[in-house]
C-alpha cells in the first residue's frame, strides 16, 4: 500500500488539509494515512508520531500567517500597510479557522520553538507599528491592544455574532482597523500612557 512520493512536507501539508477539515484535536494518524493511500507505519517513515506531525503543522500556520501579511503589506506606505495587514490577519482567520485556533494556542506551549514561531507569525505587524511608533512602550501597549481587539472580532464573528444591523461586519471591521491606526499615528504626540 505505500505510495511513491510521500514526503514529510506531503504528510504535513494533507495533516493540514485535515485539520481544516476536522479540527487540530479531531484526527488520527490512521485517518490521515488513509487520506494519503499508505499504511499508517509509512508515515513513521516520516515523522515520529501524532504529537511531531502536530508540531509541524503548527510551524506551518505560522509561517503561513506570516507570509500572508507579509504579502498583503509589501510595497505599501506605513499606513497602507497597517491597514492590509489587518485586513490579511482577518483573511487568515476566516480561511483557515482550525490553523488560526492551532497559531492562537502555540504562545501556551512549552516548547521554545512554538513559541517564537506564533511571534514571528505577527512579525510584519509588529514592524509596520514600531515604525509608526517609535517609542517602544507605547507601540507595545498599542500592539496587545490591537491584536485583542482584531482576535476578538475574528472570535466574535465566527461565533456568529454582528449579523444583524444596518452596516455589514466587514464596515464595522474597517471602521475599528481605521480608528486603531488613527490612535496609533497620534501616539507619538501624547504623553506616557
Amino acid at each position: 500500500m505505500a505510495r511513491k512520493g510521500l514526503t514529510r512536507e506531503r504528510i504535513i501539508d494533507e495533516g493540514c488539509a485535515l485539520v481544516e477539515e476536522k479540527g487540530f484535536d479531531a484526527f488520527s494518524m490512521r485517518e490521515l494515512a488513509a487520506r494519503l493511500e499508505v499504511g499508517p507505519a509509512s508515515l513513521y517513515n516520516h515523522v515520529s508520531g501524532l504529537e511531531e506531525l502536530r508540531q509541524a503543522m503548527a510551524l506551518h500556520s505560522a509561517d503561513l500567517m506570516r507570509q500572508t501579511l507579509e504579502q498583503a503589506m509589501e510595497g505599501k506606505t506605513p499606513d497602507e500597510a497597517f491597514l492590509e495587514g489587518a485586513r490579511a490577519y482577518r483573511r487568515f482567520a476566516n480561511e483557515h479557522p482550525h490553523g488560526y485556533q492551532v497559531l492562537i494556542r502555540m504562545p501556551a506551549s512549552n516548547d521554545a520553538m512554538l513559541v517564537q514561531a506564533a511571534k514571528d507569525s505577527f512579525a510584519p505587524l509588529r514592524s509596520v507599528i514600531r515604525t509608526l511608533c517609535t517609542d517602544e512602550i507605547r507601540s507595545l501597549h498599542f500592539l496587545r491592544c490591537f491584536r485583542a481587539a482584531i482576535h476578538g472580532f475574528v472570535e466574535l464573528t465566527a461565533n456568529g455574532f454582528m449579523r444583524r444591523g444596518a452596516v455589514t461586519r466587514d464596515e464595522t471591521y474597517e471602521v475599528m482597523i481605521h480608528a486603531y491606526l488613527k490612535t496609533l499615528k497620534g501616539l507619538s504626540d501624547h504623553e506616557e500612557i
